[in-house]
């Protein structure tokens, strides 16, 4: 037996300080009324009147706990268009409602409030409400105040009348006002119930749990099966709605734990069966959601191997992708190699090595000039100027030798300075009628020139370094060197009359011309340069940076400008370019280096304008969509995984719990019977929650990607060669696994055969001429070059694919240079380029309207191939072995042909290689519980707040009529989020290749009965 000290039991209790100011306030009121009259008659009208008053807080403490009952039973919070709905606030309405509700009730109670002492007759009351007006009164003489969080509620109700008889004597007239503190946790019901309902409805920025658990859930779910996908897992579509209500009714469990501290034991149940059925049982794990270990407790184990459900959660979103340069550094070896440069960068090998041995025989000259003289005296006016003659006498002489500044590169031949000093007379002869005068004026110009005889490098690519040996033979491959062009700069010298003549011209403003000498290469010089070349480009090509691909997704990372950022920074130890050259073929190399650096970086560059251009056409093809901008929904992403990482959980008040209990206690998508539901039509068919995942980038080929692909393939509603390879062969191998002839679906794959034969023209066509280019083939030799490449592959389709992904560049290159040499290396490198090329023209693309048929008849073919073989398995096998068997043939006969179709877009869809493969899915979701109900247990009055759309109905001005007030909200919520997934390049890329690119659950667009959930409320 436990003892409880009355100090100590606080249990249902009203605090003594606000009781002892109630009777003070009260005793105080009447004290004014009473001090004149007899004092044993003032004895029996006190002791009436201080008994009705108690009776009267009774009274109103029972009227609260009737309408906190009623107002939890059958909340208000949406007020009707009615007398009594249009006192209730907009924006306090089920407060209002509470007040409403006390204050009739309190009314009511008081109504039967009477008590007699000693002949004395005391009662207390409140005013009718017979109209609206009297309506509004009732309700402003109620305050409430909510206490203890929300477990005490203290009601005040003013101008309470308090009436006193004596016989038939009314003596005493007055209004109190009084205030209860009554325990029921109708408040926190309510406020528990709203804050929950935003946790549901509210966006990720601004708490929204729901919003956050979906988003956060599905990114996960569409990584993992993206990548899964991407890797040959057999699946067909990587958003499903059934995931969609997985992560919304996990949602609901989280929005339940922090909103009443607990959650729906039943949903919890039936959380993890749907986990185990949908077979993502990992889903709450990967949010990262601190979800109480209980939510992913709930989730049984479909088998023993199974990981713990609150294991440490992946986080697959947080994929890298590793980019190279790659192909970028082919594409700029052939062009540098065949002089295909463009834009500021035209140089080709040969150039480059050309300019590297040419150099010109010059005078380099600096001269400062110095002149003195007497001025020329002039006659008066008058006289006419008839005759100049000027005498001048040149002298030249040594100074002491300073060689003028030269370019680092520049090598000096041979230097001298002079003294140049020219002294002029001049006379002049002036005329005034027969008169004549004349006058002599002298003046003299100094010139101070320094010359030198250089030998001046021609300008190339790369660092200013000065060379040795660089007149004479020697240095890397022992080459001449500029030896030639110094005996031209000394027959320079000596033709012009050496420095002193020099010094005459440049002192006069003439001098020599620059004479240009080409200087003959060392033996092997090429073969040296490309070996240097062929290594460096193997470094440049492996040069990679690693980005996020959800960056990568949203636009905000660029891997090539990434790659040209990178190699810019690097380029001086990429030169590798000595302090002094090693004579000119040192000078050479290093030019050869940086002439091809910069083709790399102009090809980078290009590739990071197409990669920016890709990702804008492809985030206007999401706003088209509705989607919003893709770097938005990655945004919107982080924010839903901040929001659920510092979601807190609101703890149930002390000694009270709140436990939320939901019909139905899971949200399907599948309808349910409206007679098993409270508050549905019985003849209805309700569907508490509804969906629609639309994929934006899938097939069929369409709009969407078009917006992408047509900056790089130019028409419209065409498809590039390599999806229109795929689908020929997904419906090559699903006639070749199908037991039955299809005709449609034969005449389709044949007439795309026979456009995806004419495609490979031009790549054919490019790769013959890059033969008869780059080899000393015959024509015919040519021929069965390609020929016995191409035997190789079986089918065109085969072929086809080998153009798109390089296989058949590699085989034209061994057949025609053999294997492992050089040469075929160079040749590939050539082929694959031209092929590139060459699959940009429109003729090498294929009609998209052709290719979608033909994808549209194979999937059918595909599903019906299912549908047979799932019913002859059944005639041979228990219903639990059908999956299995099935899935077995399929994999044995169908294989994986339909997932040989792409789909997603190529960010930076350079044919034949991009950097990543991206999809979008657009996830919209709309539920509602068509009753929700929260218990309130423990040491408080046990009480049930239920919401499920019904109306509610007062009888308030006591005519036996009751009129609608309004109706309690179904509890629900509308969450719309955009998924970006990306895979690495190559492959199918991602996205739901099954035909349903919009997935819509049953009930979305309408149907019998109840098909969306808020219409399903009776009226």
């Amino acid at each position: 037996m436990v003892t409880v000290r009355l100090a100590d039991d606080d249990r249902g209790r009203v605090p003594f300080a606000l009781l002892g100011v109630l009777l003070l306030v009260a005793s105080a009121t009447f004290s004014g009324a009473l001090s004149t009259q007899d004092p044993v008659a003032d004895r029996r009208v006190d002791e009436a009147v201080d008994t009705a008053t108690a009776e009267a807080n009774t009274a109103l403490r029972a009227a609260v706990r009737d309408a906190a009952r009623e107002a939890a039973a059958n909340p208000v919070t949406t007020r009707s268009n009615t007398t009594v709905g249009r006192v209730l606030s907009a924006n306090q309405t089920f407060r209002d409602y509470l007040r409403l509700r006390i204050a009739l009730a309190a009314a009511d109670r008081l109504q039967t409030t009477e008590v007699e002492r000693a002949g004395v007759r005391a009662t207390a009351s409140l005013p009718p409400t017979p109209n609206e007006s009297a309506l509004r009164a009732a309700l402003d003489r109620v305050a409430i105040e909510s206490q203890e969080n929300g477990t005490l509620l203290v009601v005040t109700v003013e101008n309470v009348s308090v009436d006193a008889w004596r016989a038939d004597s009314h003596v005493v007239s007055e209004t109190i006002t009084t205030a209860v503190g009554v325990r029921t946790p109708v408040l926190a019901l309510h406020n528990r119930t709203e804050a929950f309902e935003r946790r549901l409805d509210a966006g990720a920025t601004n708490g929204g749990t729901m919003d956050a658990t979906v988003t956060t859930a599905l990114w996960a779910s569409a990584w993992t099966r993206g990548w899964s996908q991407y890797a040959g897992a057999p699946i067909d579509n990587v958003v499903t709605n059934d995931h969609a209500a997985l992560a919304a009714n996990a949602g609901v469990l989280l929005a339940e734990q922090q909103a009443f501290g607990a959650t729906d034991r039943d949903a919890r149940g039936a959380l993890g069966r749907a986990a185990v059925q949908t077979g993502a049982r990992g889903l709450l794990g990967q949010t990262g959601v601190p979800a109480a270990p209980e939510l992913a407790n709930a989730l049984p184990a479909p088998n023993p191997t199974d990981k713990p459900a609150n294991a440490t959660p992946t986080h697959p979103t947080n994929r890298t992708l590793n980019s190279s340069v790659g192909p970028a550094a082919d594409h700029a070896l052939v062009a540098f190699l065949d002089g295909e440069g463009s834009g500021d960068h035209t140089e080709s090998f040969d150039s480059v090595v050309t300019d590297a041995y040419r150099a010109d025989a010059a005078v380099v000259a600096e001269r400062t000039v110095e002149h003195e003289g007497d001025p020329m005296p002039r006659p008066g006016d008058g006289w006419e100027l008839v005759e100049t003659t000027t005498d001048a006498n040149t002298t030249v002489t040594s100074i002491p030798t300073r060689t003028p500044d030269t370019n680092v590169e520049t090598v000096v031949v041979d230097s001298g300075s002079r003294l140049v000093t020219t002294t002029e007379t001049t006379t002049r002869t002036w005329r005034r009628g027969n008169e004549t005068v004349s006058a002599q004026a002298r003046s003299t110009t100094r010139t101070r020139v320094h010359l030198a005889v250089v030998v001046d490098p021609q300008g190339v690519p790369g660092p200013d370094r000065s060379i040795n040996p660089a007149l004479s033979p020697g240095g890397a491959r022992n080459g001449s060197n500029y030896e030639s062009v110094a005996r031209a700069a000394a027959d320079m010298l000596a033709t012009n009359g050496g420095f002193d003549g020099l010094a005459r011209d440049v002192a006069a403003g003439e001098g020599p011309n620059p004479e240009s000498v080409r200087v003959s290469h060392p033996s092997e010089l090429d073969a040296w340069l490309r070996e240097d070349l062929l290594d460096l480009h193997q470094r440049v090509r492996n040069r990679s940076v690693t980005v996020s691909a959800q960056s990568l997704a949203a636009g905000e990372a660029n891997p090539a400008a990434e790659l040209a950022a990178a190699i810019r920074d690097d380029r001086a130890a990429l030169l590798d370019a000595p302090a002094t050259y090693d004579g000119v073929a040192d000078r050479a190399r290093v030019a050869v280096r940086a002439a091809y650096l910069d083709h790399v970086l102009a090809e980078l560059d290009r590739r990071a304008n197409r990669t920016a251009e890709a990702t804008g056409a492809a985030d206007d093809a999401a706003q088209d969509a509705n989607v919003g901008s893709l770097s938005a929904a990655v945004a919107a992403k982080r924010a839903a995984h901040d929001t659920l990482g510092t979601a807190n959980a609101t703890h149930s008040a002390d000694g009270v719990r709140f436990v939320p209990d939901a019909d139905p206690m899971y949200l399907s998508m599948s309808g349910l019977s409206g007679s098993a539901l409270p508050a549905v039509e019985s003849d209805g068919t309700y569907h508490p929650l509804v969906a629609r995942n639309t994929n934006l980038f899938t097939l069929p080929y369409g709009d969407a990607t078009d917006t992408v692909l047509e900056p790089v393939f130019g028409a419209r509603r065409r498809v590039p060669l390599r999806v229109a390879a795929q689908a020929l062969l997904a419906a090559d191998e699903t006639l070749a696994a199908s037991n039955t002839t299809n005709e449609s679906l034969e005449t389709r794959r044949n007439r795309l055969e026979v456009a995806v034969t004419r495609a490979m023209t031009p790549a054919t066509t490019a790769a013959d001429t890059t033969l008869a280019e780059h080899t000393e083939l015959s024509p015919t030799e040519r021929r069965r070059v390609l020929h016995a490449a191409f035997t190789r592959w079986d089918n065109p389709a085969h072929r086809a694919l080998a153009l798109t992904n390089g296989s058949a560049a590699r085989a034209i290159a061994t057949e025609a240079a053999g294997t492992g040499t050089t040469e075929a290396d160079l040749l590939e490198l050539r082929l694959d380029a031209a092929i590139q090329t060459a699959r940009q023209q429109p003729g090498a693309t294929v009609p998209q309207r052709l290719t979608n048929r033909t994808v549209d008849t194979t999937r059918s073919v595909r599903e019906d191939a299912v549908a047979t073989m799932a019913t002859d398995t059944a005639m041979r096998a228990t219903e639990d072995a059908v999956t299995t068997r099935v899935n077995k043939t399929l994999s044995k006969r169908l294989g994986r042909n339909f997932r040989r179709v792409p789909a997603g877009f190529p960010v930076a869809p350079v044919p034949g290689y991009w950097y990543a493969t991206v999809n979008v899915w657009d996830v919209e979701l709309a539920g509602e519980f068509a009753q929700f109900r929260v218990h309130a247990r423990g040491d408080t009055e046990s009480l049930t707040y239920a919401r499920d759309g019904s109306a509610v109905a007062l009888d308030w001005d006591d005519d036996g009529v009751a009129e609608e007030i309004g109706h309690g909200e179904r509890v629900n919520f509308t969450v719309e989020t955009a998924i970006v997934v990306a895979v690495p390049p190559s492959g199918v890329g991602v996205g739901d290749v099954d035909g349903d690119a919009d997935e819509r659950s049953e009930g979305w667009a309408g149907g019998a009965g109840c098909t969306v959930p808020s219409d399903c409320r009776r009226p």
